[in-house]
């Protein structure tokens, strides 16, 4: 039986912000802050230890990184965007024209070319696909199929990548063309069965440890690189969206939360963004390239 893992110092909570539904957090080491998104509500959230600031970008935006050149990208509604330093929308892409269908969220691979997947508003089975955002800035499907698409990372050297999708209840690996950024044979790393919990956003550290925040779970879980549950880290909310490694060290665990499907006053703290401090660093996670 997996143990709890026991942090350095307790959870604690950062920037002066609750968001609505917290997602898609990304340590940005250049301005050293933290960067996630107020999805449903178009808000790009950055948070630093003196608080957090908020940028609207578009009615959805699911995620952003960073750009190698300068500046981000972000996924919104319908497509994606990039942004400069200042999180100023320069140039959108659209990619589909569904209003029935929105991003929702994705990682780039070591050679910079960024993954989304989107989903039904519905959350209906198999509606969503994933795209991919090559450095050109021209858009390929490469995923079809897909239910809640959520954490992407890549193991074994760039060789596999594993995906959650919570509308599945699972993480499942890939067989991946690093060269020709190619999903292939998929395999269930994962299966979460049939109980409160599923999968969404997740990280990876350096010693291939895969930290899965559990959506109904309340809780971040590590799991090894053969799919065994080692550690849980509780956590006073419902509804944990997404994790990422960052600080000064790398060997911060920033979780995201959400308040989406909590009856208000119930949780006081769902949607705030905990810090916790663990005895790992966090893999490298990589910028888009265009």
């Amino acid at each position: 039986m997996a143990g709890s893992e026991s942090p350095r110092r307790p959870p604690a909570w950062i920037g002066d912000h609750a968001v609505f539904h917290g997602e898609g957090a990304f340590w940005d080491g250049t301005a050293n802050r933290l960067r996630y998104v107020d999805m449903l509500a178009g808000d790009i959230m950055s948070a630093s230890p003196t608080g957090a600031v908020r940028d609207h970008v578009g009615d959805v935006v699911a995620l952003v990184r960073d750009r190698r050149g300068g500046g981000y990208v972000a996924a919104v509604e319908r497509g994606f965007v990039l942004l400069d330093d200042r999180l100023r929308v320069e140039r959108t892409i659209a990619v589909f024209d569904d209003p029935g269908v929105r991003m929702n969220e994705g990682a780039c691979d070591a050679s910079g070319r960024l993954f989304c997947g989107s989903m039904a508003y519905d959350a209906r089975q198999g509606a969503g696909r994933m795209y991919r955002l090559d450095p050109d800035l021209s858009v390929h499907v490469v995923m079809d199929s897909v239910t809640i698409p959520n954490g992407l990372v890549w193991t074994d050297g760039g060789a596999k990548a594993l995906h959650a999708d919570t509308g599945e209840r699972a993480v499942h690996s890939y067989e991946y063309d690093a060269e020709r950024g190619v999903f292939g044979a998929r395999d269930v790393f994962i299966d979460f069965g049939d109980g409160a919990a599923a999968p969404d956003g997740m990280a990876l550290d350096r010693e291939g440890g895969l930290w899965v925040a559990m959506w109904g779970g309340g809780a971040v879980r590590r799991y090894d690189s053969r799919g065994r549950l080692v550690a849980v880290i509780d956590l006073p909310v419902t509804n944990v969206t997404s994790c990422a490694f960052g600080g000064e060290h790398g060997m911060t665990l920033f979780v995201t939360t959400s308040r989406q499907g909590i009856d208000a006053g119930s949780e006081p703290q769902a949607g705030l963004v905990y810090a916790i401090d663990v005895d790992v660093e966090g893999a490298p996670v990589h910028p888009f390239a265009g």
